[in-house]
């Protein structure tokens, strides 16, 4: 007990480093957002966007150009600086399309600079001078960039260094320039005085040289540090808030883990073994939490240096990181809810009635009881089979969607075909073949060789589909990280990749709808009470698959700086109520348990698990 007693402080105090590690993560002390890169302007492309910055009221940004000694010669360019808000900045960019001149361009910006990078043959600077070498003497003189005037003088002179300093030795050319960012707009009704108010907007930095309008040139690379600074908060205002919604959204993943680990436990501890329902869920759960964390992490260390943890910057890119795990929770929460829509764990139509309809992928094949040496030889016709009826089941469900010929026997047994499929995940991936082998393989009787065939078939068309639709949504996660600096996106999801999300969640939909009604329309003449549940599952489930292509659709209608919180932190809530959600309903509700095989009442009613050895032996996937 002594023990015991001294392990309990020790307990509290791991809690609350970890409160005060997580509180520190939500409320970082912010600097600044910081852009770096190479531009390149010439002849042909006068003008470069170089960073975009959200500011909520007003801001303050710092920019530094370095460049080589040679090029960029004086009296034969025009480099300046141009700010933008939104609205001037829709203006600018239409004026390119129309061909206008870059100095007409110029003359919208809010606020213009014209760039003075030190002379070409300057060797030294500092103190509002540039020196220089006579080359007849070769001694040393400075010129003053305020009045121009002249005068012989050296920089190692030991008079001049006492009296104001030590200079700068050139050996690139390099200037800084500091601006205030605020946009305004007049106060609405009575307003004699022509006051004005501070207005959100969105800022544009371009860099522009037009005399390479009127001649031929290609002057060097210029390495540009563009540091933004958002009065107040010290985070662009696109990012308002999110470290808060990330801290309180991980801290109700975290509470909601042990009660949920617990119920799992006994769940085990119960009847040897746990479903794989509850294994995908908290493979979920895990990348979820895990992902608000990296989150986190990313925007505690971007507000220290204005970078954060992304690829350009560090290899520990716990930014790409959090939306990879988050990728992978929303797929998996995905597969299950249209696993469960048709009838997984709580329907069952019967070994025969499955075998007469057989799933979509194993093109109405049964698996032999005898192994023959004519499947190996009869492979590609099987796959050329399971390919046809793949698109048939896609044509029906389609139709049956939008009510055309949806009465045909035909359409009717594809989309049954393509449920019954969706029933039994296990097979889709190749993990379990019939029901009965592998309950003989769990009981200790000889692995048959059916079984043997039935696993050695792996992956089929029904599989294929599968990982296809995983390694689709895997990829324009990828190719979306591609457009980090499209600064004509304002969320995650304004681009390509992001629409082609959308597309496939909005397929998901369509196929979760099809196959709940067919499920439940099967269902309600065997099993009211299933039936009963399936409707309400459908409405949740539906609303959760619509209400991401509902957030990317109407972003437009939100205010610039809000798109990426409206977009990003809606996922973010969604995905962690389905999570809860999908827990609360596989290991706490009683009458879906009473409904489903996810936890029998004993173990003999538990089903088929997926494999013989090994925790495959403790999973039951029926």
């Amino acid at each position: 007990m002594a023990r015991s007693s001294r392990s309990m402080p020790r307990s509290a105090a791991a809690r609350r480093s970890a409160l005060a590690l997580l509180l520190a993560l939500a409320c970082p002390c912010a600097l600044a957002k910081v852009e770096q890169g190479t531009l390149k302007i010439d002849s042909v492309t006068t003008e470069q966007l170089i960073g975009k910055f959200g500011v909520a009221e007003s801001g303050d940004v710092q920019l530094k150009l370095t460049t080589s000694r040679d090029g960029w010669e004086r009296g034969r360019h025009e480099l300046h600086v141009l700010f933008f808000h939104d609205d001037n900045y829709r203006k600018w960019e239409k004026a390119i399309q129309a061909g206008s001149l870059c100095r007409d361009r110029n003359k919208m910006a809010d606020i213009e600079h014209k760039v003075d990078l030190p002379h070409e043959l300057a060797t030294h600077h500092g103190h509002g001078w540039e020196y220089f070498v006579d080359p007849e003497t070769g001694k040393s003189y400075r010129v003053s960039l305020d009045t121009g005037e002249s005068e012989w003088n050296s920089p190692h002179n030991a008079t001049r260094m006492r009296e104001e300093g030590p200079v700068n030795r050139i050996t690139h050319r390099e200037t800084v320039f500091s601006t205030k960012l605020e946009h305004t707009y007049p106060i609405r009704g009575r307003n004699s005085k022509g006051e004005r108010v501070l207005k959100a907007a969105h800022w544009y930095v371009v860099v522009s040289d037009c005399a390479l309008e009127f001649y031929e040139a290609h002057p060097p690379p210029m390495h540009y540090e563009l540091t933004m600074f958002n009065g107040g908060s010290h985070l662009p205002s696109d990012l308002n808030g999110m470290g808060v919604l990330y801290f309180f959204l991980l801290l109700a993943m975290v509470l909601g883990a042990g009660p949920a680990f617990a119920s799992a436990s006994n769940q085990y501890r119960r009847l040897g073994r746990v479903h794989a329902l509850v294994a995908l869920l908290f493979a979920a759960y895990a990348a979820q939490t895990m992902s608000f964390f990296l989150e986190l992490w990313h925007l505690s260390v971007f507000a220290r240096d204005g970078k954060g943890l992304q690829w350009r910057y560090t290899f520990l890119a716990a930014d790409f990181a959090a939306e990879v795990s988050q990728g992978f929770s929303e797929f998996i929460v995905a597969a299950l809810l249209l696993f469960l829509a048709c009838g997984w764990t709580t329907v069952s139509f019967g070994s025969v009635g499955a075998r007469l309809l057989n799933s979509l992928e194993s093109g109405g094949a049964e698996v032999s009881e005898e192994p023959t040496r004519a499947a190996a030889g009869n492979r590609a016709s099987s796959a050329r089979r399971a390919g046809k009826d793949f698109k048939e089941g896609v044509v029906a469900v389609v139709k049956t969607a939008l009510h055309l010929d949806e009465d045909n026997p035909e359409v009717k047994r594809r989309v049954a075909s393509v449920t019954r499929a969706l029933q039994q995940p296990a097979r889709l991936v190749g993990v379990a073949s019939t029901g009965a082998a592998r309950v003989s393989d769990f009981a200790g009787a000889t692995i048959s060789s059916s079984t043997i065939a039935g696993v050695a078939k792996g992956v089929d068309a029904g599989g294929a589909f599968l990982f296809a639709f995983a390694f689709a949504t895997a990829y324009l996660e990828m190719a979306s990280r591609r457009f980090t600096d499209d600064f004509s996106a304002f969320h995650d999801h304004e681009h390509w990749p992001g629409y082609c999300l959308v597309a496939l969640r909005l397929c998901l939909l369509v196929l979760f709808l099809v196959g709940g009604r067919v499920t439940i329309a099967a269902a309600e003449s065997r099993d009211p009470e299933a039936a009963a549940f399936l409707k309400k599952l459908r409405q949740v489930g539906g609303f959760w698959l619509a209400a991401f292509p509902f957030l990317v659709c109407t972003a437009w209608c939100a205010p610039a700086y809000f798109r990426h919180r409206y977009v990003v932190g809606g996922l973010a809530l969604l995905q962690t109520a389905a999570i809860l959600g999908l827990a609360y309903l596989c290991l706490g509700s009683e009458r879906f348990l009473a409904l489903s095989t996810v936890a029998p009442r004993s173990a003999s009613a538990a089903g088929s698990v997926a494999g013989t050895r090994g925790i495959a032996s403790k999973l039951a996937v029926d």
